[in-house]
């Protein structure tokens, strides 16, 4: 009895320390395995804000906060993350193919890929000491590209995108837009009414005075006389002559009073009321449909006939309020960039991309 007593005494003392090693040997030699699968997030969240959007073709772009850039080769229904070396706000993105694209943003970046979003380095891009935000790039033929932004900044590439240079002395101002006429010749919108007109490739820039004080955030041209800017307050402004010279589209129009239909300008007492009073961030003339469209706040859109004359407006859909910054051309409608991704076709039909 008095060995039996001894040998349970000895098994109690060291049962603690066989429980310990079995421990240290699960977790030093098995594996676990995994139970269900691990959740990858989608390349389009809640959260993500978008305020760029290029296409070519079926090949879309789309850039945002946080460095964000997401890539679709099938017209939207899937989505790629693509890997950046930045973290900044993106405020922009143009593509001269499927392979070679250029991307601004705020700090002053500029990025550019060779091999469709593959890899993306930082571009060689000139910065001042004040304020550094790129907000819109345009691309052209021969890897010419243009770039605006803060304090006036216009900038030039003629390498895809590799190396930049000033084209104009910065100013206290913001530029939001540049566009490029149909014979060349460059103009540049901004905040207070600004318009800036070059003939000359960039060489020298031509003030021009607006009818307004609104910042104009869009600008587009339908060949190299007749163009339309956009901006807040639901500013509309029409040039006939390169623009050089601008009036207000739907406003102050000496035509007699007509019974009001929604959606349209409409004649009160001799003159015309704005057609909408969200703020307008994109425009766009659509060769392809041979109109005018426009995005802006709470889901808003806005066409109109090619003479920029007869305005329409309404929501993309009665429940979505999402704001939209950007407008990319697709064969039979235009692609947004905002709150939300979508597609906005020639039949009024808004789908959002899910991004999975």
């Amino acid at each position: 009895m008095r060995k039996l007593n001894q040998l349970v005494s000895w098994g109690g003392g060291i049962a603690p320390w066989l429980v310990i090693a079995g421990l240290l040997y699960v977790g030093l030699f098995i594996k676990p395995e995994p139970l269900g699968s691990t959740v990858i997030p989608t390349a389009i969240e809640g959260r993500d804000r978008f305020y760029g959007m290029a296409a070519m073709d079926s090949t879309l772009w789309a850039v945002g906060a946080n460095g964000k850039i997401v890539r679709s080769e099938d017209a939207g229904k899937n989505w790629v993350v693509q890997a950046v070396p930045i973290t900044s706000h993106l405020q922009d993105i143009a593509a001269w193919d499927s392979k070679n694209a250029v991307v601004v943003g705020n700090d002053g970046v500029v990025l550019y890929t060779q091999d469709a979003g593959v890899t993306w380095q930082q571009a060689d891009a000139p910065v001042n000491d004040v304020v550094n935000k790129l907000l819109d790039v345009k691309v052209f033929a021969e890897g010419e590209a243009w770039a605006v932004g803060a304090f006036g900044t216009i900038l030039l590439s003629h390498d895809y995108g590799q190396t930049w240079s000033y084209a104009r002395e910065i100013e206290d101002f913001i530029l939001n837009e540049i566009t490029k006429r149909a014979d060349g010749g460059l103009v540049a919108v901004g905040e207070f009414g600004s318009i800036l007109v070059s003939d000359n490739q960039g060489i020298d820039w031509q003030v021009v005075t607006a009818p307004v004080e609104s910042s104009l955030m869009a600008i587009d041209f339908q060949n190299d006389q007749m163009g339309v800017a956009a901006g807040l307050e639901g500013v509309l402004l029409k040039t006939i002559d390169g623009g050089f010279n601008w009036n207000r589209v739907g406003n102050a129009l000496a035509f007699p009073k007509v019974e009001a239909n929604p959606g349209v300008g409409v004649a009160l007492d001799g003159g015309w009321r704005d057609v909408t009073t969200e703020h307008i961030f994109s425009i766009s003339w659509h060769e392809g449909l041979q109109r005018w469209l426009a995005v802006g706040t709470k889901g808003l859109w806005l066409e109109a006939d090619p003479s920029a004359q007869a305005w329409q407006t309404g929501r993309l859909a009665p429940k979505d309020l999402a704001w939209h910054t950007s407008i990319a051309k697709v064969k039979d409608g235009v692609v947004l960039a905002g709150k939300n991704l979508g597609r906005w076709s020639s039949d009024y039909q808004w789908q959002v991309f899910q991004g999975r």
